[in-house]
């Protein structure tokens, strides 16, 4: 049985050259030792022939490519723990990580206080019970790790009956997520939620203080803000991607809520990260928490 050793392995995985290391600065302050694997470098071997304590996969925006080596380190070597750290936030992508069973799941800014907590009780669990797996921890081992990846509380205050309307509402927000590549027509949504349009539009209406079509402009926008984000990705992508078939329309459509076409506000989010502000101003839109007092119709600001 190969035995666990003390450091942390790093596995980068950017599109970009550059990328945030300062949670790594911040681990080698409270004394764990870092490896890193770059890019285009198969880090398997590592893995095998000294298992780390967990393993980081360094992302800003994930491809296939990057992905599909975490899900293969996770098949070929089950028993070192995974982490995710990435620059995108996706509810998609949070829920393909713990489907691949990802230890934890953290997006930049990170929380350095839970991150420190998650190698902290690693670190106390691998290192004297060498490479077990982590399914096959003793039960007090086990429990010990799961405190630090309970889910959050917050997570349960919006707990609804399968009938009730909070319900019916996430169904439409999770449809729209799931079909906002194609064009989404409100009867099939109501129909999705057991509801008539009729019904489907007041209700809508009076929970999200918004039109039905107003919040899915303001969704499809917001998700090409996204996706703007990734230097990868063309614009015209962007565009399908997010339901929209002109491009002149898209481009038009997203100046009137933005106040700039896309290709300027990519650049200008490439100026953003040249230039490091104090206070950068990140725009949040959780559509699974959409309130009349979050979702209001001025224009979104870059």
């Amino acid at each position: 049985m190969v035995k666990t050793h003390d450091y942390v392995l790093v596995v980068i995985r950017n599109l970009q050259e550059t990328f945030d290391d300062g949670y790594l600065k911040t681990l080698r302050q409270h004394g764990y030792r870092i490896e890193l694997v770059p890019a285009g470098q198969d880090p398997i071997p590592t893995m095998e022939a000294r298992p780390p304590i967990a393993a980081c996969f360094q992302y800003d925006y994930p491809d296939l490519q990057g992905l599909a080596d975490l899900r293969e380190a996770k098949k070929r070597v089950s028993s070192v723990p995974l982490l995710m750290i990435t620059q995108a936030h996706s509810e998609h992508l949070a829920v393909w990580a713990f489907r691949s069973r990802v230890w934890d799941y953290f997006v930049q800014p990170i929380d350095m206080p839970r991150l420190l907590e998650v190698f902290a009780s690693l670190r106390s669990v691998r290192l004297p019970g060498s490479a077990s797996v982590a399914s096959n921890m003793d039960p007090d081992s086990r429990k010990a790790l799961d405190v630090q990846n309970a889910i959050p509380p917050e997570a349960r205050l919006r707990c609804s009956g399968p009938g009730g309307e909070q319900a019916q509402l996430d169904r439409a927000m999770s449809f729209l997520d799931k079909n906002l590549h194609r064009k989404i027509a409100q009867a099939e949504v109501a129909e999705s939620c057991g509801l008539s349009t009729f019904q489907f539009s007041r209700l809508f209406k009076r929970l999200t203080g918004v039109t039905f079509q107003e919040y899915l402009l303001h969704r499809r926008i917001a998700e090409a803000m996204r996706l703007l984000a990734n230097p990868k990705v063309s614009i015209t992508d962007v565009c399908f991607t997010v339901g929209f078939r002109d491009l002149s329309y898209f481009t038009r459509v997203f100046q009137r809520y933005v106040g700039q076409p896309p290709s300027r506000y990519r650049l200008s989010l490439v100026d953003k990260q040249q230039e490091p502000q104090p206070h950068q101003h990140k725009i949040e839109f959780d559509p699974l928490a959409a309130t009349a007092a979050q979702l209001s119709l001025a224009p979104l600001k870059s």
